[in-house]
């Protein structure tokens, strides 16, 4: 047992990053009480994710933040151009699609963001803090023992080099692609590993002329005399230059060899340089899955979990999808409505769709380097990646029809497992996304004319003791069903379960019960399968 001293707290979140930030966020928005510490000082002072996308977007819709995201622009949030060049100077040899599309989408209601990391992870933090998040920057996580009545984590202050010891119900490690919690507690990790090594060059200049009018987002450099990749700091003079590093480069930097390098990769011999300061030590592009996303009361989230090249976004973008799908299932375990198998199932949701993106990413970074493919082909597979990714199994009621690992959204299936399609749905007399009821509740969806799914739903919810609320749609075979049947979505927008029968009370409580990993759960029937027998004990 932990020491009787010790403080007590249902979650505690280590690493202060996005997805640390938007977990605490999340769950203290679903009222569950949360420590998080940082071992840095401060938050993030540098602009490194540069947008967010649609379906991140809409997990912040969830929990009221779009609006204060919105509100905040990146200094080049009108910048679209990713491309691959010799020299800045010089001609494109490839450019990219527009990274945040263009207008409205017709699979979600929610746009891209253009907000810096800089800018997004202060908002977080606010947010956090101003939701009764007790928020320790300074501070890290230095030892951890997992036993069966909590996670005993020792956290070190920098600024004191005091020690306190913290019992959790759980330990979210979030802390990073060199995560300390997951190396103390020995999970490894597969993939192709470290892709390429760089060393971030900061400096001022007036590139106009050799811009010719381009926005640029990044550009990949690749000539006889350097490599690496060009970004925007402020949109106006300040730069950064990720210069590729060999494995047996130096890192010494002397400011000539810089200001050397930066004119090779602009193409201007004499043009006139700020350098401002150089990296300390490099850092790596890499491809790496955690083996495991669970270790006993441990939920691995982030780049703790998943290191993916920085294309499309989708680093975030993965790491806000652990946080949402984490937060729903341990709000309700902390409320004693679901069974442990609830959270077991982050690991079997999340950890395919960590090993599909990753994979997806690498070898988009590959074909921004120059490999061969077509750019408009794996545009086409990162959209369908940022809403058609699937949880085949988990916290689901499989009917007989497993959705593929990623389906296309713009012919959804419906099946349980899979995002819920962006259609009209009834919602006090206006029509709404199924995104707009995404929350602290189940939905449950049926056809405008049914006569008693309502008060199925309603019996339903006292039975389960979860919310369960009632709405119609006039386009249930959006969904594989037809208007008399119904369809259980869940508080993060995935279909949990879907019947084409008459309301039937029992039916629904037992799909809830499976969902919840209850130890109320009863058997299910799968539709055209044998009978299954859902009990978590």
């Amino acid at each position: 047992m932990a020491d009787a001293r010790a403080t007590r707290v249902p979650v505690l979140v280590a690493g202060g990053g996005v997805t640390g930030l938007s977990a605490a966020v999340f769950l203290a928005w679903y009222g569950v009480p949360t420590v998080l510490v940082e071992r840095r000082g401060e938050p993030l002072a540098e602009p490194r994710a540069r947008a967010l996308n649609p379906r991140t977007m809409e997990l912040y819709r969830a929990v009221g933040l779009e609006d204060a995201i919105r509100a905040v622009r990146s200094p080049i949030a009108d910048h679209g151009v990713v491309a691959h060049v010799e020299t800045l100077a010089g001609a494109e040899l490839l450019r990219l699609p527009d990274r945040l599309g263009t207008g409205p989408d017709p699979h979600s209601p929610c746009e891209w963001a253009a907000i810096d990391q800089d800018q997004l992870e202060p908002l977080l933090r606010d947010r956090a803090v101003a939701a009764g998040v007790d928020v320790r920057y300074g501070t890290e996580v230095v030892a951890v023992r997992d036993r069966p009545d909590g996670v005993v984590a020792v956290l070190r202050c920098h600024r004191t080099g005091c020690e306190e010891e913290v019992v959790a119900d759980h330990l979210v490690a979030a802390d990073g692609a060199h995560s300390p919690v997951r190396r103390l507690l020995g999970i490894g990790h597969g993939g192709p590993g470290t892709l390429a090594r760089k060393l971030n060059v900061y400096f001022d200049a007036d590139l106009r002329e050799p811009l010719r009018g381009r926005r640029i987002v990044a550009l990949t450099v690749r000539n006889p005399a350097v490599q690496g990749f060009l970004t925007p700091v402020d949109g106006v003079k300040r730069w950064r230059f990720a210069l590729s590093l060999g494995p047996d480069d130096d890192t010494a930097m002397t400011e000539e060899r810089c200001v050397g390098l930066v004119r090779a990769a602009v193409g201007v011999d004499d043009l006139p340089i700020t350098l401002d300061h150089v990296s300390d030590v490099p850092w790596e592009i890499a491809g790496r899955v955690a083996d495991r996303m669970c270790a006993g009361r441990v939920l691995v989230a982030g780049d703790a979990a998943h290191t993916m090249p920085p294309v499309g976004t989708f680093g975030v973008a993965t790491g806000v999808q652990d946080a949402f799908n984490l937060a729903w299932k341990l709000a309700l375990r902390h409320r004693g409505q679901a069974g442990p198998g609830l959270v077991a199932s982050y690991e079997t949701e999340r950890l395919p769709v960590a090993r599909h993106t990753t994979g997806l990413t690498v070898k988009r970074y590959g074909l921004v380097n120059g490999n061969a493919g077509d750019p408009r082909e794996s545009a086409r597979r990162q959209r369908m990646a940022m809403y058609g990714y699937t949880y085949p199994d988990g916290a689901i009621v499989p009917d007989g029809a497993t959705p593929d690992p990623v389906e296309d959204p713009e012919r959804p299936s419906g099946a349980p497992g899979t995002r819920a399609p962006h259609v009209p749905v009834e919602h006090d007399g206006q029509p709404v996304s199924p995104v707009d009821l995404m929350g602290r509740d189940f939905v449950l969806l049926t056809g405008v004319a049914d006569t008693g799914w309502a008060r199925t739903a309603t019996l339903a919810a006292e039975r389960t003791g979860v919310g369960v609320e009632h709405h119609r749609t006039r386009h249930l075979d959006r969904f594989g069903v037809t208007d008399a049947g119904a369809v259980l979505i869940r508080p993060d927008g995935f279909i949990a379960w879907r019947t084409p029968g008459a309301d039937d009370s029992d039916t629904l409580v037992a799909a809830i019960n499976r969902v919840l990993f209850s130890p109320n759960a009863k058997c299910i029937r799968e539709r055209g399968g044998p009978q299954r027998h859902e009990s978590v004990p």
